[in-house]
């Protein structure tokens, strides 16, 4: 029998090659004054793109400001300084082109800009934002993030070592424009990190005791689209069909993680970045990956085994579970075909340092939605057990 279960996804998607073009006529609707997040990288290597964006909105006769001191791991800092720009210029609505790190600005920006104090007294765990935070629109230039259909905003205190997130429906995206052409020169090292980024929401998705029938076939199909296609465009920058096929899993990432949500290599990933912020996102998630699929395994044994056969169709010869333990291989060998296969040495991170970032990690509640809910212990035991030795 099929379980109750919501499902809500109130962005317009706007998906294919070339309709960045089209920003202009769905930004109308939402007012004459923007303010643009825009990643610098985006500004540099899609100057003739970005432009493009710019003239379409001044074609409809709206004004842009255009912010661009976009950070990876956008700060506190930074996302204050953009409100204080879209306070003073009283722009209607914001848009964020850019990675996860610009459109997640962009987002905590229309939350700052609009309700007292700062974007950190809006976590998730803290004051929900209110319906008066500004209309977004989100123009990925990545495939990863999936924040262009979800309910989050990720950022970091520097202050106090902390990594953590805005969640709520008001800062879902009114527009997302999934343009695939906006990710051709994306590096191979990004495109592998924010790539398996992908995969991480959905199979945590899938997993996490919440999963639900809808949820469950995006995830499914997601999860087949990076398999089959995140190498191909690792390998091949410039192929459009493989573009086009990852910019629609991140899509649909971003409904799962906006309807179901992640799992513990999250937890564990943001206390990485939150520490260490020089660790991508994607990184992150790469390292302890490993030691998360060991620990989890034996609680979702059916699950496990149901990718692991995407993975590999060989595994349908086999027993469940046979095949869900077979799924540690397959991922490591996947992460070591686009070489983000790495341990936390890799990334100067210590043993020593094991112990703050479980402070940091048993703090989110993607450890409670795991089949498998662990406890301090487990998440140092999960740490140690991603380094070499």
């Amino acid at each position: 029998m099929i379980k109750s279960f919501n499902y809500y996804q109130p962005t317009r998607i706007i998906f294919g090659v070339g309709r960045r073009k089209e920003l202009g006529i769905w930004a109308k609707r939402f007012g004459k004054k923007v303010l643009v997040v825009v990643d610098p990288n985006v500004e540099k290597f899609l100057s003739q793109q970005c432009q493009e964006m710019l003239d379409s909105l001044h074609s409809e006769c709206i004004e842009t400001i255009v912010f661009d001191h976009v950070i990876p791991n956008p700060t506190l800092d930074s996302i204050q300084e953009g409100a204080e720009v879209a306070k003073k210029e009283k722009v209607d609505f914001v848009i964020g082109i850019g990675g996860g790190s610009a459109i997640d600005t962009a987002k905590a920006i229309a939350v700052a800009a609009t309700h007292e104090g700062t974007a950190w007294d809006y976590l998730y765990f803290k004051k929900e934002p209110t319906e008066k935070t500004l209309p977004i629109i989100g123009v990925p230039t990545t495939a990863g993030t999936g924040t262009q259909t979800s309910r989050v905003s990720v950022l970091t205190n520097t202050e106090e070592k902390c990594k953590s997130a805005i969640a709520s429906d008001n800062i879902i995206c009114k527009v997302a424009i999934v343009d695939p052409e906006l990710t051709l020169t994306v590096p191979p090292a990004v495109t592998a990190s924010t790539g398996f980024d992908v995969f991480t929401h959905c199979f945590e998705s899938y997993i996490n005791v919440n999963n639900q029938p809808y949820v469950d076939m995006l995830a499914l199909e997601a999860i087949e689209i990076v398999i089959k296609y995140l190498k191909k465009a690792y390998d091949n920058p410039g192929d459009l069909v493989a573009r086009t096929k990852m910019a629609w899993a991140d899509t649909l990432a971003g409904c799962c993680l906006a309807n179901v949500g992640t799992t513990i290599p999250h937890a564990l990933g943001q206390a990485i970045g939150g520490h260490f912020p020089h660790v991508s996102h994607g990184q992150s998630l790469a390292v302890v990956y490993p030691a998360f699929l060991d620990y989890t395994v034996d609680w979702a044994i059916e699950r496990f085994a149901k990718v692991a056969r995407i993975f590999n169709p060989e595994l349908e010869k086999v027993s469940d579970k046979e095949a869900a333990y077979a799924l540690k291989q397959e991922i490591v060998s996947f992460l070591k075909s686009i070489n983000l296969y790495y341990t936390m040495e890799d990334f100067g991170i210590k043993k020593e340092d094991v112990k703050d970032l479980v402070k940091h990690a048993i703090e989110f509640p993607d450890n409670r939605v795991n089949p498998r809910i662990p406890d301090e212990k487990d998440l140092e035991e999960l740490y140690l057990k991603s380094f070499r030795d």
